[in-house]
């Protein structure tokens, strides 16, 4: 086995990086939403800045985890 297959090997999976890139936006959302004076629903916006910061990483982070099985 040559070394440039061994790292090609050694990269991580697509649903990895997903995850990873996921969890990040989930923890920055919630974050932003706790500890900054971002309502989590605006009358022009609505529930918007809700489902973007934190149930939009969560649904993906949840579709993942029902595509693994």
């Amino acid at each position: 086995m040559s070394p440039a297959s061994s790292r090609v090997t050694a990269l991580p999976s697509f649903p990895q990086c997903a995850a990873a890139i996921g969890l990040c936006w989930l923890l920055l959302g919630a974050f932003a939403l706790l500890l900054t004076p971002i309502p989590a629903r605006t009358a022009a916006a609505g529930w918007s800045p809700l489902f973007w910061l934190v149930l939009a990483p969560a649904s993906a982070l949840a579709g993942l985890r029902l595509r693994r099985g």
